[in-house]
């Protein structure tokens, strides 16, 4: 039976720091010994792939999943058939092999998360409240019953991360 993958979210409007909080992340992880995995939502039609390579070639005549490889990289494009695939079927076949996957962008889902704000007075959050959620804001000026954070307090932030993970 495959073991359940830690998830945690990274929500909060466009250009508040996600990717940036993410990327800041990944290293500091790393460097503990955990694998870490990535999901970014994004715009209902992307392309990694482009118009005159080999792997383009074949989806547009229909292959169901494609897949290009080296020695260290593999991307897989898979045709699903649904309006919105849920991210634990994305990390059941997926993120088999990594300790946690950190999610920028599916706000819907109920997994621990990771709220960043450019202002902690800022409307309101965009999602329930519940034990397993932080905030991370650029000026902390209200009390609040979760745990809010500076954007440079990384250390709190991969602690609350790695608290997930055991």
């Amino acid at each position: 039976m495959p073991k359940d993958i830690p998830v945690v979210s990274i929500i909060g409007k466009q250009n508040v720091g996600k990717t940036t909080l993410i990327v800041a992340i990944i290293p500091l992880l790393k460097k503990k010994g955990y694998t870490v995995g990535t999901i970014k939502y994004n715009i209902p039609h992307f392309e990694i792939d482009y118009k005159g390579k080999d792997t383009y070639k074949h989806y547009q005549a229909g292959a169901d999943t494609v897949s290009i490889s080296s020695p260290k990289k593999l991307a897989i494009i898979k045709r699903i058939n649904q309006k919105f695939l849920p991210i634990k079927d994305i990390v059941a076949h997926s993120y088999l092999d990594v300790d946690i996957v950190l999610v920028e962008g599916y706000k819907k889902y109920r997994y621990p998360y990771i709220e960043i704000r450019n202002n902690y007075c800022q409307t309101k959050s965009t999602r329930k409240e519940y034990k397993h959620h932080i905030k991370i804001t650029s000026v902390k000026k209200t009390r609040s019953s979760i745990p809010v954070f500076n954007k440079s307090d990384l250390n709190s932030v991969t602690k609350f991360i790695e608290s997930q993970i055991r």
